[in-house]
C-alpha cells in the first residue's frame, strides 16, 4: 500500500476514503459474480492457504475478512512476505523500520492465528532487479513444503500496479502456482523428500481495475480484519502521520487523527478502510465484502471423469 494513496484521498477530501472500487469488466460485458458467504464448522479442515504479499499491510487491507473467513472455516495459513519494508515508516532509519514492521508481521499472525510467517527479505521497492527465477523458486519449494491449496495474493493481470514489488510477487506467484506440480522443475527438492504439488485455486486482489468474478461476504469477520490492520502499526501509523502533515501543510488538520497513536489509528483505519468495505458490500447487498479475480480447479475433463472412470 503507497503512502501517496492516502494523501490522494486528503486532497481530494475525506469524503473519498473509500476509494474505488476494482471494476467488473470483460470486454465491456458484466460478468457474472459469485458470492461467497460464510460456511459453518470447519468445512476445509485440512486444506492450507498461503497469502503471499511483498508488504505486510496488502494482505490485511485487501484480503483481510476473507483471510479470518477462511481460517474460520479450517484452513491453516501461512504468511510469505516477499520484502523487507524497509521503506514503510515515519521517520525511522532503515534498519528501525526492519525491525519494527517483522515485529509487526508476527503479531499479525498472532492476531489472527495463521500458523508461520516467512519473510523472503528482499528489499523493499527493489524486488524488480531480484532474478525472478529465484523468487519463483523460494515459493515453488515452499508451496510444496506447505502443501498449499489456496493463495491469495496481488492480481498478476491488475491494471495500472505501479509498484514494482506488486506486480513482481504476483508474477512471480501465478508462475509457480502450476510450475510446483511438474516433476522437472527443481528436481533437486524431490531429495529432500518433497513431491510435485499444484496449488489449485487463487484469490487475486488489485489496487486499481481488474476482473472480478467473487465477492466474499465479510460481515461476520470485519471485526477479525480490522484487528489484522491494526496489527501493522508501523505502517498505519506511517500513513496518519503522512496524512497530518500533508493537512498541515494546507493550515488544516483532523483532530481524530492527532494525539494518542492509537486512537488516531482506529479512526484512520475506519474511515479509509472500513468505510471503503462497507462500500463494496452494499453494491452486492452485503454488509462488508471484499472483490476477488477468483481462479479455482480446472473443471473441464470433470464431466467426463466422473462417466468413464473406474476403480484401480
Amino acid at each position: 500500500m503507497q503512502r501517496r494513496d492516502f494523501l490522494s484521498l486528503v486532497a481530494a477530501g475525506l469524503g473519498s476514503a473509500e476509494g474505488v472500487a476494482a471494476q467488473t469488466l470483460t470486454n465491456n460485458t458484466p460478468q457474472d459474480i459469485f458470492i461467497e458467504h460464510a460456511q459453518s464448522g470447519k468445512p476445509r479442515e485440512g486444506k492450507v492457504f498461503a497469502l503471499i504479499t511483498p508488504h505486510l499491510d496488502d494482505g490485511p487491507i485487501f484480503a483481510g475478512g476473507t483471510v479470518v473467513k477462511l481460517l474460520n472455516e479450517g484452513y491453516t495459513g501461512y504468511f510469505i512476505r516477499t520484502s523487507n519494508d524497509e521503506k514503510d515508516s515515519y521517520k525511522r532509519s532503515l534498519g528501525e523500520t526492519v525491525l519494527a514492521n517483522e515485529q509487526d508481521s508476527e503479531l499479525l499472525a498472532k492476531t489472527i492465528g495463521l500458523k508461520q510467517v516467512f519473510d523472503l527479505s528482499y528489499r523493499n521497492h527493489r524486488i524488480d532487479e531480484v532474478s525472478r527465477t529465484d523468487l519463483r523458486g523460494r515459493l515453488i519449494f515452499l508451496f510444496r513444503l506447505l502443501h498449499v491449496d489456496t493463495v491469495l495474493s496481488y492480481d498478476p493481470w491488475g491494471h495500472y500496479e505501479e509498484n514494482p514489488d506488486h506486480y513482481v510477487t504476483a508474477q512471480a506467484v501465478e508462475a509457480a502456482c502450476w510450475m510446483s506440480s511438474g516433476n522437472l522443475d527443481f528436481p533437486e527438492h524431490f531429495a529432500a523428500g518433497l513431491k510435485p504439488h499444484a496449488v489449485s485455486e487463487k484469490y487475486y486482489f488489485a489496487r486499481g481495475p481488474q476482473l472480478v468474478n467473487r465477492v466474499v461476504d465479510i460481515s461476520g469477520t470485519i471485526d477479525g480484519k480490522l484487528a489484522a490492520i491494526r496489527s501493522c502499526r508501523t505502517m498505519i501509523q506511517h500513513m496518519v502521520k503522512d496524512v497530518n502533515d500533508s493537512l498541515a501543510a494546507r493550515k488544516l488538520r483532523i483532530p481524530a487523527f492527532t494525539g494518542d497513536d492509537q486512537q488516531a489509528s482506529d479512526e484512520f483505519i475506519k474511515a479509509a478502510f472500513e468505510a471503503r468495505d462497507r462500500k463494496i458490500g452494499s453494491k452486492y447487498n452485503l454488509q462488508y465484502a471484499e472483490e476477488f479475480h477468483w481462479i479455482g480447479p480446472d473443471p473441464s475433463l470433470d464431466d467426463y471423469i466422473s462417466r468413464h472412470a473406474v476403480p484401480l
